[in-house]
């Protein structure tokens, strides 16, 4: 039985090309460590991620997501466990989508992902991290 959490967050600033390589290269580095598997999904300075492992584990790298000063705003949105992992080949997936891309997979027209994100169930953004 495997544990999981989804979240999002809102970035303090715009995040470069580097700073996505940096991201990514701890997080990937740590997972892998970690048993921890998961997707990492970012729009417009918004991150929303699913983290999947054992349960020490995937609190212990959530709480040091939420002391990261390059996130602002961090909400948890679904915590349970589940039989299978749903990204098993994955230390960290990694999608970035804009806003366009996010309204056509959710056939909406949404003006702002952060004020969409805040009010989709987790259930929505569960659906939408599988689409994207």
């Amino acid at each position: 039985m495997y544990f999981y959490l989804l979240y999002f967050a809102v970035a303090s600033k715009e995040f470069t090309e580097a700073d996505f390589e940096e991201l990514l290269e701890q997080a990937r580095s740590r997972n892998a460590f970690l048993d921890i598997t998961g997707k990492l999904l970012h729009c417009e300075g918004t991150f929303i991620q699913l983290l999947e492992g054992n349960k020490a584990a995937v609190k212990e790298v959530y709480e040091s997501i939420v002391k990261d000063q390059r996130l602002i705003a961090i909400k948890t949105m679904a915590t349970g466990h589940a039989e299978e992992r749903y990204y098993s080949n994955w230390s960290m997936d990694f999608k970035e989508v804009s806003l366009a891309e996010l309204n056509k997979l959710e056939n909406c027209a949404h003006e702002d992902v952060a004020a969409y994100i805040k009010n989709a169930s987790a259930v929505k953004l569960l659906k939408l991290l599988a689409k994207a």
